[in-house]
């Protein structure tokens, strides 16, 4: 016999489209979890409910509109770009586009991602920030509106990091709602959140604009020294 252990408590909150959602949090507060609650990975052991358009969420069917970039590196080392992506669209698309149509997506997408000068590149040899984004990238092959990504800028160095998250906030910003999991986001990719969760100790401790965050602690009385980061402050505080 196992005991249970609870690990996320009363979390609630809403995602919308064209927006770039951060679920922040020191490692072992719950966001993995919380993810793999809402991408429909986890669904034993869980009380709750989630909502799709005001309509409960089937599950099967949510997984078609939606997709999970998960954070180790699925690519195959062997194939090129191009490969990896014509391999993914024509299992994810089948039939239902021509081979000129699917060549004209793949296009669309290396150029939004900045792969095109890498198309003939073996994934092995690509730079940590390349790989990412060819993760990004197969998944968006049949343009799923909800995109969840698990630590998208772990392992990459601040420049990456940060164009990585750029490209997020890019993908939301045309229409696309994008939920992502980070640890420790510096103050200049903070900003670039239009929403942020902030989960210690499997709780909720605070939900809102990422501007808001400061003022929020200050209005609890908790102060954010001016020249602290404002994620790393936010996420270690309890209240």
């Amino acid at each position: 016999f196992t005991e249970s252990k609870l690990i996320l408590r009363g979390v609630s909150g809403q995602f919308k489209s064209g927006e770039l959602t951060a679920i922040l949090g020191p490692s072992g507060a719950g966001k993995s979890t919380l993810l793999n609650i809402l991408t429909g990975y986890k669904c034993t052991d869980v009380s709750g409910s989630i909502s799709i358009n005001g309509q409960p969420r089937d599950v099967r069917e949510f997984r078609k509109i939606s997709c999970y970039v998960m954070q180790e590196n699925v690519v195959q080392p062997n194939l090129t770009v191009i490969e990896a992506m014509t391999f993914a669209a024509d299992l994810k698309l089948g039939k239902n586009k021509s081979r000129f149509e699917k060549c004209v997506i793949i296009d669309e997408i290396l150029d939004t991602l900045r792969l095109s000068a890498s198309r003939n590149t073996t994934s092995e040899k690509l730079s940590g920030g390349e790989k990412k984004r060819l993760m990004i990238a197969l998944e968006l092959v049949n343009n799923p509106p909800i995109i969840f990504l698990d630590e998208p800028t772990s392992g990459l160095d601040e420049l990456s990091s940060s164009q990585c998250i750029e490209l997020l906030q890019k993908l939301a910003h045309i229409g696309h709602t994008v939920i992502c999991s980070i640890h420790t986001p510096s103050a200049k990719i903070f900003q670039k959140f239009d929403h942020v969760y902030v989960i210690t100790a499997g709780q909720c401790m605070y939900r809102g604009s990422a501007s808001n965050l400061v003022p929020y602690l200050q209005s609890v009385d908790i102060k954010c020294p001016r020249h602290y980061n404002p994620a790393d402050f936010g996420k270690f505080t309890r209240m």
